[in-house]
């Protein structure tokens, strides 16, 4: 277990605004826990480097709406707080890194199909984040879906170094469904590559321009698709409609069986879905789908992102829609928002591993993450290759976010939990 001997004073907006919005809502402070169930056996779906949240009330709350394209004032804005300086672990001055690592192979796990960006930025480390690794470990990318699969099997692996995976987002949210062993609490963090930004974006038949011309709309319906067997499966996909109930959207969450970049462009193209959410995705799409914004096969619908943070242009166009803050009539509507996607956004691409990895092997691999980020030769040919922007944050600083941001969420459970049980009622068919 890795141990906290504090909380830093200040750990991002995420924090103060989770604590605001559950003092604002007099919420009970409960400790809630993740539930253990049975991890199924990885077969041969692992393939070794192989090409693969507010109450209910807060639901049906008449919130204002504006006209479509109405003005709403001045959106509210969080209070920025400072990142904490990084704090290297105490290592035992005897572990010598080159020969812990040397002749070793590191499982890199990727916990979704290949062809998404999740699993891009694992290839790219596979071959390039070695060098930086005291000893030149060799790293093998395995896919393992789905992801809670993955997860289990990290949470479960020896506490070595020599098993990490990559993951979309920090999992905060997934850790309350049923099938999840594992504590985010715990892991052993690495280090955050990416995060803060998260699109909604629709396809360009749709007679919709920017997400406020579908306020009050009728039709057609916007439909996603996501993996949500139960409402605690929605995780931070809540955040779609809570936009829609509070702005009168037409919406449709469709329950499919995997909902990762591989399988959502291939929804997207047989038109069983008419939009999609997701972090890291904008800027790799011309990558990844050279043409579908050029040609306006997918348009921008509204940024999703992180307070503060706004998606820029991509290669092949700008992303013109704005904010979902800008709509927003209140702090507390801001406050509601952070408490429902900050768990997701605050960070996206991240590396982990098990609990308890000893301060040598795990001090050494953040320092290589550290080194190869700084590196410009690293850090603009993952971007390239991946299409992903990188927001650094080393792991030691990314540790204690990961932990204060989970334990504000578990705090928050049953304000978040109401309104997955709603939005799941509502709209998931």
């Amino acid at each position: 277990m890795v141990k906290m001997s504090s909380k830093f004073a200040a750990i991002g907006a995420v924090s103060l605004l989770l604590a605001v919005i559950l003092a604002a809502c007099g919420g009970e402070d409960p400790t809630a826990t993740p539930r253990p169930a049975a991890t199924p056996t990885p077969t041969a779906a692992m393939m070794a480097d192989e090409p693969t949240p507010t109450p209910e009330a807060m639901m049906e709350e008449a919130t204002p709406t504006p006209d479509a394209g109405g003005d709403t004032g001045p959106a509210p804005t969080p209070t920025p707080v400072p990142r904490p300086t990084p704090t290297p672990l105490p290592v035992d001055p005897g572990f010598d890194a080159e020969a812990y690592f040397s002749g070793k192979t590191i499982s890199m796990m990727v916990g979704f199909n290949p062809g998404g960006g999740t699993d891009a930025q694992a290839r790219f480390m596979s071959r390039a984040w070695s060098e930086f690794i005291p000893g030149n470990p060799r790293i093998v990318v395995r896919n393992l879906t789905p992801n809670v699969v993955q997860r289990n099997f990290v949470w479960n692996a020896k506490p070595d170094g020599l098993t990490i995976s990559v993951e979309a987002t920090a999992g905060i949210f997934d850790q309350i469904t049923p099938q999840a062993q594992y504590d985010m609490r715990e892991v052993s963090m690495v280090g955050v590559t990416s995060g803060k930004d998260q699109f909604w974006m629709i396809r360009g038949n749709l007679p919709y321009g920017c997400i406020d011309t579908a306020f009050n709309a009728t039709s057609p319906v916007l439909t996603i698709g996501t993996a949500a067997p139960t409402p605690a499966d929605l995780g931070s996909t809540v955040s779609i409609p809570w936009l829609a109930n509070h702005f009168n959207i037409p919406l449709e969450i469709r329950n499919v069986a995997a909902a990762g970049s591989a399988e959502q462009y291939i929804m997207l193209e047989r038109g069983d879905v008419n939009s999609w959410t997701s972090s890291t995705v904008w800027n790799q799409l011309p990558i990844t789908r050279p043409g579908w914004i050029a040609d306006g096969f997918l348009r921008p619908f509204v940024d999703l992102s992180f307070p503060g943070y706004e998606l820029g242009p991509n290669a092949e166009g700008p992303y013109d829609c704005p904010k979902a803050e800008s709509f927003f009539t209140s702090d507390e509507m801001l406050q509601e928002w952070i408490a429902i996607t900050g768990p997701r956004t605050y960070a996206s691409k991240n590396i982990i591993g098990p609990p308890g990895i000893p301060a040598g092997p795990l001090q050494a691999l953040r320092d290589a993450l550290t080194t190869a980020m700084n590196d410009a030769e690293f850090a603009e040919s993952m971007t390239k290759f991946t299409g992903i922007p990188n927001n650094f944050t080393p792991g030691d600083v990314a540790q204690q976010e990961l932990y204060d941001t989970t334990q504000q969420f578990l705090d928050n459970l049953d304000i978040i939990g109401a309104a997955q049980e709603t939005a799941f009622e509502k709209y998931v068919r």
